[in-house]
This record gives C-alpha cells, sequence and structure tokens, in this order.
C-alpha cells in the first residue's frame, strides 16, 4: 500500500477510536474524556493531512482528482471545521460525531479501490483559480456534513426528552438550545464558503462555457439554491427545530450523491492518453 493511501487510512481509524472512546464513556454513564478525544482527533488530522499532502504532492495539485481523493477530502474538512467549532464550544461529544463522520467517509473510500484506480495529475493545468474554487467547494462540504451531524445531534436530543429516553447516557450532550446555535453558525458559515466557491466558478464559466459540465453545473446550482432557502428561512425563524435538523441532514445526503457528476465530468474531460510510440525505422537493406 501507497504511504499516502496508507497515512490516510490510519488517521481513519485514529478517529475511530475517538468516537469509541466517546460512546464507552457514554455507556458506563460518565463524562467523555474532552482533552483526550480532542487529542485522538488532533493525531488523526494530522497523519491524515501528511497523507493528503504526499498525494498533493504526486498528483501535482490539491488532491481531489478522484472519488477517493474527494471523500478524503471532505473527511478532513470536516475535522478542519471542528477543530475550531470545538475550540470554541468544546462540546466533547461534537468532537465524537465529527471524528465518526471522517472516519466513515474516509473507511468508505478506501473500501472501494477502483475508486482510487485514476490518479490524475495536474488536474487543473496549474490554474489556481478553478484549484481554489475546488477546494473551497469541497471544504463547504464537509461544513454541511459536520452541519448534519449536528443535526443529528440535535434530533436525538430532542427524541430524549419528549421521550424521556435514556436521560442518563444523554445528559452529556450539548442541550437543544446549544444545538440550534451551532447549527445556524455552520449553515451560515458553509453557505458563504459555498457561495465564494461559485462565484469564482462563474467567472470561469463565463470565460470558458464550453468547459463545464452542464449536470454538475445544475446540481451544485440547486444545492446553493437550496442552502441559501435554508438559511433565509431559519433567520427569519420560519424553519427551524426539527424540521430544520430534518433538512440540514438530507441536503447533505444529495450532496454526496451530487459527488457522481463531478466524477462523471472528469472523465468527459480527462487528458487524453499519451501517443503511441513510433515504430522503429528501419534502414533499407536491413531486415
Amino acid at each position: 500500500m501507497e504511504p499516502d493511501r496508507l497515512l490516510m487510512l490510519i488517521g481513519a481509524l485514529v478517529y475511530t477510536c475517538a468516537a469509541a472512546l466517546t460512546l464507552a464513556s457514554l455507556a458506563r454513564r460518565r463524562p467523555p474524556p474532552h482533552q483526550v478525544v480532542f487529542g485522538l482527533v488532533l493525531i488523526g488530522f494530522g497523519i491524515q493531512s501528511t497523507g493528503l499532502h504526499l498525494r498533493g504532492v504526486s498528483v501535482g495539485g490539491c488532491p481531489i482528482g478522484n472519488t477517493f481523493e474527494v471523500l478524503q477530502f471532505i473527511s478532513w474538512s470536516v475535522i478542519l471545521v471542528y477543530v475550531f467549532t470545538g475550540a470554541v464550544y468544546r462540546v466533547t461529544i461534537l468532537g465524537a460525531v465529527s471524528a465518526s463522520l471522517a472516519a466513515a467517509l474516509a473507511l468508505t473510500s478506501a473500501a472501494v479501490p477502483a475508486w482510487d484506480a485514476t490518479r490524475r495529475t495536474n488536474l487543473f493545468g496549474g490554474n489556481v483559480w478553478v484549484e481554489t474554487h475546488a477546494a473551497l467547494a469541497f471544504l463547504s462540504y464537509g461544513i454541511f456534513g459536520l452541519l448534519a451531524a449536528t443535526s443529528a445531534l440535535f434530533l436525538l436530543q430532542n427524541y430524549s426528552l419528549k421521550k424521556k429516553r435514556w436521560p442518563s447516557r444523554l445528559r452529556f450532550l450539548p442541550s437543544v438550545v446549544q444545538l440550534e446555535a451551532i447549527n445556524l453558525r455552520l449553515l451560515a458559515v458553509g453557505y458563504a464558503v459555498f457561495t465564494v466557491a461559485l462565484g469564482i466558478a462563474f467567472v470561469y464559466l463565463i470565460i470558458h462555457p464550453s468547459a463545464v459540465f452542464p449536470t454538475k453545473l445544475l446540481s451544485t446550482v440547486f444545492l446553493w439554491i437550496a442552502y441559501g432557502v435554508v438559511l433565509v428561512l431559519r433567520m427569519r425563524q420560519s424553519l427551524f427545530g426539527r424540521r430544520l435538523a430534518w433538512v440540514n441532514a438530507v441536503l447533505f445526503l444529495f450532496a454526496l450523491v451530487t459527488l457522481w457528476s463531478v466524477e462523471a465530468s472528469r472523465k468527459d474531460h480527462a487528458p487524453e492518453p499519451p501517443a503511441a510510440q513510433a515504430a522503429p525505422v528501419r534502414l533499407p537493406g536491413r531486415s
């Protein structure tokens, strides 16, 4: 196994350990050790970052050239956002949920070897703006992924309070008020990053209209409009609580489904294979 792929797999396993430690603490009705969980997440993040860096060096750019790399990058983005969010809120459960989501994405990407069969080098042809657009777009996917995870926490906490189920185990979860505040911030930041990414793409579309895959464009614009509508409704207090949590979860699943359009556009615009070597020239009179 290549060193970069091995490091990304080890990082995913460390995330799994952080999530398992939290679940074990909850099972024993004890508060999860925040510093230990946060430390494990940081270690896994460092290992995964090293693997992505090695892959980026080998492909000559941001490592998002196939499905394996894209899922790894989104997994990395989830943890990147948590590192800053966790430092603000100090929510241990959030670390466990982030680590679980990151590990699930990373391990899923590694479970299908065909997703890493095609290695695209110099994917963006040295165009910094296109590479920035792609990196920011997938970073926003990571933010939306963490938003879906915190929305799942909200649904679990809301269910526990209404049905009075698992009160001793779930008392360490953040309050629904705190989760609402976290969700709103993640939604606003994710949408802002997504908007910047699409703004760069729009400028590129004007200059090179034929270089944009129609299905990819339509699915991305739909996703941008959908998250925009959700943000406006949340700001107007028209969509909140359990319904908002379900919408956040469904939209992220849709975002993952639309990744096929990204891969399809790359296949259509894949670099041409190198020309076959010319047959050796035979000199007259020689066999």
